[in-house]
């Protein structure tokens, strides 16, 4: 079974912080929750959109199936991946697609089981697929020096600070956000069949892989771009981590969450030390494109694959 290692996200409030927090790895939820305490007690309201800010991620049942075969993906949602403490409903779905080397099928049969959310497809010919699922927009308020701390907690502490030295937090006591989440994942059809993983979904943030996740091996890695707003995202702070098989008393041993920083083109490449369930994840926020009613933009994109070779477990 899969017992989850490190966590979603590391606590950098500045620069010195973000060098000790990435030589040591991913922090841990108590911290992060301790971090948010101390937040509100400063008088700091983050608000439902900010404070309850899990990953989305899909899973597949399987990455490799048949032709006319069904594909059975998992959503899943928490901090913990690949984990779900609640099932998203198929009406906070906004898309859901399967994306070929020449096309896409909308899926449509969607449902919820237990914790997670339930995607089904009958893809009728061979060939890869990207799976890509976007949840429906959440408007929320924040106060606006919650909206900065939040970002750098989140990861992002140099973002804050441009964002602070350009002044773009808004001088209100609060400010409104839109809070999007987009996942993706990559599922092989048969054998043979024309690679689709480089195809874009069109989501405002999104993992466009450079080299394909389904021939990703143990001791690899694995380049991919991160694109915002259709553009390469420069300096942004990307964690990935792998689901670590073994029993719960052995959970100390699982490897520690990648901290990485995409290069100007946009780029990252993970290497992939053990086989097994892997994710990338990251958040962005940025001031709201003109003609929206909202200040800022929040956006969440995940992206899921399966490394073969050695898996990630107690020995």
């Amino acid at each position: 079974m899969y017992i989850i290692h490190g966590e979603k996200r590391m606590q950098r409030t500045n620069q010195r912080s973000a060098t000790k927090s990435k030589a040591a790895g991913a922090r841990t939820w108590g911290v992060h929750a301790t971090a948010v305490a101390i937040a509100l007690a400063g008088g700091v309201t983050l608000g439902a959109g900010v404070l309850f800010a899990h990953d989305f991620w899909i899973i597949p049942m399987s990455f490799q199936s048949t032709t006319n075969a069904l594909i059975e993906v998992h959503g899943q949602t928490s901090v913990k991946f690949p984990t779900s403490v609640s099932a998203v409903t198929p009406e906070r779905v906004a898309t859901a697609r399967l994306i070929s080397s020449t096309g896409e099928e909308q899926i449509s049969d969607l449902s919820v089981n237990q914790k997670s959310l339930v995607l089904r497809h009958r893809p009728t010919t061979a060939g890869q697929r990207v799976v890509a699922v976007a949840l429906v927009t959440r408007a929320s308020r924040a106060a606006s020096a919650g909206l900065k701390r939040y970002i750098a907690l989140e990861g992002s502490p140099d973002l804050a600070e441009r964002y602070d030295r350009e002044g773009l937090f808004s001088k209100a006591d609060s400010v409104d956000q839109l809070t999007t989440k987009f996942a993706k994942t990559v599922v092989d059809v048969g054998t043979g069949g024309p690679r689709a993983f480089a195809r874009a979904a069109g989501h405002p943030l999104e993992f466009l892989p450079v080299t394909d996740p389904s021939a990703a091996r143990a001791s690899g890695a694995l380049s991919m771009r991160l694109l915002f707003r259709g553009r390469p995202l420069a300096n942004a702070h990307v964690h990935a981590g792998v689901a670590y098989e073994g029993a719960p008393k052995d959970s100390a041993k699982a490897p520690k969450d990648l901290a990485l920083v995409t290069d100007a083109d946009g780029r990252i490449i993970v290497p992939l030390a053990h086989g097994g369930l892997w994710n990338v994840r990251t958040l962005h926020a940025a001031p709201a494109e003109a003609g929206t009613s909202a200040t800022w933009d929040v956006h969440f994109a995940t992206l899921t694959f399966r490394v073969s070779g050695g898996s990630a477990h107690a020995h």
